[in-house]
């Protein structure tokens, strides 16, 4: 390694090479050659050789360095007067593999005739010239794949290793930095929050689970030296070891032979005329492989080095990521790229980056045909474990080509829930959230859930099903019925969902969908972007999400009606929506908890998002655990609750205590003690000059005329008063749902692990296979996730919010522009 300056001279430049290299009398240098990066297009960045005659190729050499863009120094190549020359860069580099430290390379004496240079401004001291070369005592027992000669090994390899050749001089191994590309910066996960929770640091030394049994002790490790006589457990570590030394080498190389005790690899210019090869077979007394043969030096020349590498393959790439998908398997195939480039310095594509994560979920997780044959019989033995949970899965006749299959069948949905969530919403508040979720993996489908919530304000999935894209009418009608057959038979479910056409004809269709069995309900979020749809207009959409949130009933009719007389436009539209889907005021029994929106749903799509991407027997096991680490974790935090000595969740307490505030202002009027009737007035606010307000407080019924009694289900201010001054307790007027007895009971369900899966037998029916016209389609996918108004942050400024690109307002876009279909 070295440093020139400005003003360096070619004389100057082959003195300090010949030098540093410390060639003898003999020999002298007959040719320089320097690669410098090119630039082509917008950011594809190439390597170019350019030979170095004269002083002002020198200069042109400099400039060069300083316009690069990727390059961090300038490596030069040099051929001796003799005839002996050398493709190996003057600057030995090693990638940093898998977050382990820097890793050796051995360099034979004979081709050592190259060196780092470093260009510098003008003035900089030329004494920080040396070649750091740091002092290994093992790398004599190597020979190195370096060697000029062509080394012939076919003698007994079981004897000793046999030290270096004596007519071959080694130096030792450098120890340099990893490879670098492109500028230095920091991976955008650093500041990201989901990406800090990834164990970075982890070494992705899985060869046990890429390679064999794992079984390598004394073999080859990621970041090793090659050399002769060197064993792998397998061919296929062998070949990613290989693959590995290619990448560090910037050599591109092609198989010429590969069979079950054999592989050969040439450079890809061998037919030009470079040497180099190597030759491992399996031997016939023992296991794995052994290198055998290891050819001269490549003597080729590389005009150009791509930004990517042909041994970089999917392979390499799994094996390098595996770690990163076991912490989130729905890791992007940009940050694995990411990732790529800061490991090899190669910038590999988005398809290859996709095939490596296919790769690797399947290395992890199963086979994706595998994974629909074993579903039944996992399901099975996991009623067996668990008994009471049920599943249903639902297959179609096989047919190819007017063929008919007896001994496999198409899968088409599947249903399952565990009997520890069928008795925990025994507990929950009767309300269920139902909506659907896309499935990212290697086949289309929708994942639907079902999800109800506890006394305490957590959420509980209660039951799972995966359909077919689209969410047909069929398919909700079928995910409807096992709900209503299995789940639960009480009468006043209230069930929340979207404005989807399938399900409101499918909840129209099933009786026991229908009141006094169930009430079906809209999301107001849901029943807003609908309106905004039809008008075109966000700031009546936020009028009509203020009304839909309104408690009391005589206050929502006044406003309701000031909006329709404002807005004569929208009368058509409401009157086809009854007020009791979508108004919390219109909730007369408070069938919804206050539940106005599928949060709950869209909160537990989220928490599965990773699960998405996995085999489907792999996500059915992922519900399963997630269950389980959800109970144990609520299990402790429940009996924390008890032994503090709490009567009520924590977060109904806290806004008793906040409203329990509220009422020293009021004064209560008894009207009947018999029926519990009582008048509860607020004081004049002399400060705001704001009038009184009075309310009609009804305990036998539980109703407050300001609604908020009826929807939360335990006591609003008002009542809070009534009871301090008739000396009630207050508790007595809260839901069950909300005390600790109640919550307790959610999580008191015991789990049973399934234990060894190769207990699981093989079960008589004929084979499951996946639905082959659900095939996800070659290329980047589609997002399928449709932006919206619902996706915009309403309440960040003006100036972030998404704009309309035909009259730059914000609410809508070019699309939906109102003022645009005006003029059209």
């Amino acid at each position: 390694m070295m440093k020139i300056k400005r003003g360096t001279t070619y004389n100057e430049l082959k003195e300090r090479i010949y030098q540093k290299l410390g060639l003898h009398g003999s020999q002298c240098i007959h040719r320089l050659i320097a690669k410098v990066e090119t630039i082509v297009g917008k950011d594809n960045i190439y390597y170019i050789s350019n030979d170095i005659c004269d002083d002002e190729d020198v200069e042109c050499v400099i400039d060069a360095f300083a316009n690069r863009r990727a390059q961090n120094f300038i490596e030069i190549y040099v051929e001796l007067e003799s005839g002996e020359s050398s493709s190996i860069p003057m600057h030995i580099r090693s990638a940093r593999y898998f977050g382990q430290e820097d890793t050796p390379v051995a360099v034979s004496a004979p081709l050592q005739v190259l060196s780092q240079v470093t260009l510098t401004d003008e003035g900089e001291d030329e004494e920080n010239e040396n070649l750091h070369i740091e002092e290994d005592d093992e790398y004599e027992r190597f020979i190195p794949l370096g060697d000029n000669s062509d080394t012939d090994v076919e003698g007994d390899f079981d004897r000793d290793m046999s030290p270096v050749n004596p007519g071959t001089t080694t130096m030792p191994p450098l120890r340099v930095d990893p490879i670098r590309s492109g500028p230095e910066s920091e991976s955008f996960w650093n500041e990201s929050p989901h990406y800090c929770q990834i164990n970075w640091a982890q070494c992705d030394d899985d060869m046990e689970m890429l390679y064999g049994d794992g079984d390598n002790q004394g073999g080859w490790q990621l970041g090793d030296p090659l050399y002769l006589y060197q064993e792998f457990p397998s061919k296929a570590e062998m070949q990613h070891a290989v693959k590995l030394y290619c990448m560090k080498s910037h050599r591109t190389t092609k198989v010429a032979k590969s069979d079950d005790h054999r592989f050969v690899m040439q450079c890809r210019n061998h037919a030009d005329g470079c040497p180099w090869y190597m030759r491992a077979i399996s031997p016939k007394n023992g296991n794995g492989w052994v290198v055998r043969k290891w050819g001269q030096e490549h003597t080729c020349l590389n005009q150009s080095l791509a930004r990517d590498h042909r041994q970089l393959d999917s392979d390499v790439i799994c094996a390098a990521i595996i770690s990163m998908l076991r912490e989130d398997p729905a890791i992007k195939p940009v940050l694995i790229q990411e990732r790529i480039q800061r490991l090899y310095g190669y910038n590999i594509t988005y398809k290859k980056a996709w095939k490596a994560k296919m790769k690797a979920i399947v290395k992890l997780f199963g086979d994706w045909e595998e994974s629909y044959a074993f579903l039944p019989n996992w399901l099975t033995y996991m009623m067996q474990c668990n008994v009471g949970s049920i599943f249903r899965l639902d297959t179609d006749e096989c047919f190819d080509e007017h063929r008919f299959y007896s001994d496999k069948r198409v899968f088409r949905r599947v249903f399952w829930i565990f009997h520890q969530t069928i008795d925990a919403f025994k507990y929950c508040k009767p309300i269920l959230q139902v909506d659907g979720t896309h499935l990212y993996g290697k086949y289309k489908g929708t994942l639907l859930i079902a999800t109800s919530q506890d006394g305490d304000g957590k959420l509980l999935p209660i039951a799972f099903a995966i359909i077919p894209p689209g969410e047909k009418y069929d398919d909700w009608w079928w995910f409807l019925c096992l709900l209503r057959d299995h789940v639960t038979q009480r009468q006043g479910i209230c069930l929340i969902s979207d404005r989807h056409a399938s399900i409101i004809r499918a909840v129209q269709d099933h009786r026991t969908w229908q009141p006094p069995y169930a009430y079906h309900v809209y999301c107001l979020r849901h029943v807003g972007s609908n309106f905004n749809t039809r008008f075109r207009d966000v700031q009546l959409k936020k009028a009509v999400m203020k009304l839909g949130y309104m408690s009391s009933k005589i206050m929502f009719d006044i406003k309701f009606q000031e909006f329709i007389d404002a807005n004569p436009q929208c009368v058509t539209w409401f009157e086809r929506l009854a007020k009791e889907k979508w108004c919390k005021s219109y909730d007369a029994e408070g069938r919804r908890f206050g539940h106005m929106t599928t949060n709950l749903a869209e909160c537990m799509n989220k928490v599965l998002r990773g699960a998405r991407n996995l085999p489907i027997t792999a996500l059915v096991k992922v519900t399963c655990s997630r269950l389980v680490e959800y109970f144990v974790t609520r299990r402790v935090e429940i009996n924390k609750n008890i032994a503090e000595g709490r009567i009520v969740a924590k977060k109904v307490e806290d806004e008793l205590q906040r409203m329990d505030q509220l009422t020293v202002t009021y004064r209560v009027r008894i009207y009947d003690r018999d029926l519990q009737l009582f008048e509860v007035e607020d004081a004049y606010n002399q400060s705001t000059h704001v009038a009184s307000d009075i309310m009609r407080v009804d305990l036998i019924n539980r109703k407050c005329q300001c609604g908020r009694f009826t929807t939360r289900r335990y006591p609003c201010s008002h009542v809070l008063a009534v009871c301090k001054m008739e000396k009630l307790n207050h508790y007595s007027y809260v839901d069950p749902v909300f005390t600790i007895q109640y919550i307790s009971q959610v999580y008191a369900a015991h789990w049973y692990p399934i234990g060894n899966e190769l207990l699981i037998q093989q079960g008589e029916g004929p084979t499951v296979i996946p639905n082959v016209t659900l095939t996800r389609t070659k290329g980047k996918p589609k997002s399928t996730r449709i932006q919206n108004e619902m996706d915009w942050v309403e309440s960040q400024p003006a100036s972030s919010q998404q704009r309309c690109r035909s009259c730059n307002q914000t609410g809508h876009n070019m699309r939906t522009c109102p003022t645009r279909l005006r003029r059209a």
